[in-house]
């Protein structure tokens, strides 16, 4: 079995059913959950990526390491900095 990538739509689409069974208390395998779950660790590993590749690109300033070190803990934690707050900048395209 292949698997596709969701567009945006697509994914957008997937997320509100998600909160559309969340909110109706339906979701006996947890997959609405686990949908949220993953896709904020997603978000978290490619703001990663994103200073990963400035600092592979540019070399290592002091405020990269920071990010770096930030968003390695929140992984780590099992947390989503989405949920507080992203501080890292993706205006470098990847």
């Amino acid at each position: 079995m292949s698997l596709q990538k969701p567009d945006a739509d697509e994914l957008a689409e997937a997320l509100c059913a998600a909160d559309a069974m969340r909110a109706q208390n339906d979701d006996p395998h947890h997959v609405a959950i686990a949908l949220h779950y993953l896709n904020d660790r997603c978000q978290d590993l490619e703001s990663l990526l994103t200073v990963v590749d400035r600092y592979l690109r540019f070399g290592l300033p002091e405020h990269e390491l920071s990010e770096m070190r930030l968003l390695v803990d929140r992984l780590r934690e099992g947390g989503s900095s989405r949920r507080r707050h992203s501080s890292v900048d993706d205006s470098l395209p990847i």
